[in-house]
């Protein structure tokens, strides 16, 4: 998915920080859930509809930042400059796989405990998911957390930000 701005303004800076916010938000509630299976009952759809929203806007993040980075590339070849990122479109394009993961393991735990004995799974499966589920959480935010800060860096400071792109 890919959009370079919203209302004539650049649309990666403000996709972003619903990625920034969601993803580890699902992250954090798919880990409280799973302590008690009453809330696992009652909040497993909401963690899972929040961790597919928090992917939605991470894929918007991605697609919206390979199109800035290739108009700042494009822009910096105008002016005989040359422009670097670092790992930050790495990370982000990361970032959006992991909360892909986050976003199936929430739905799975959401199903696995709604409709599991329908099918006779084996009582161990939700704490399975949940387990996945955790890992995938934390792996969610590490990489959600480090690329934004490589983003915030690359914008805000001066030795790493918009000064040192043009380097």
């Amino acid at each position: 998915m890919e959009i370079s701005s919203i209302a004539g303004l650049p649309a990666h800076p403000l996709v972003v920080h619903g990625a920034v916010v969601l993803v580890p938000l699902a992250a954090v509630a798919l880990i409280a859930i799973g302590w008690r299976k009453d809330w696992r009952k009652h909040y497993s759809l909401p963690v899972a509809l929040i961790a597919w929203a928090g992917w939605f806007l991470a894929q918007m993040a991605s697609g919206s930042g390979e199109a800035l980075e290739h108009d700042l590339k494009g822009a910096a070849r105008q002016a005989g400059q040359n422009v670097r990122f670092g790992d930050h479109t790495e990370l982000g394009s990361t970032a959006a796989f992991i909360a892909l993961i986050l976003a199936i393991a929430a739905t799975g735990l959401w199903v696995i405990d709604r409709w599991g004995s329908r099918f006779n799974l084996p009582p161990w499966a939700s704490t399975a998911m949940y387990g996945a589920g955790c890992l995938a959480a934390v792996a969610a935010t590490a990489w959600m957390v480090q690329a934004g800060h490589t983003g915030a860096q690359l914008a805000w400071d001066t030795n790493a930000g918009a000064a040192a792109l043009l380097k």
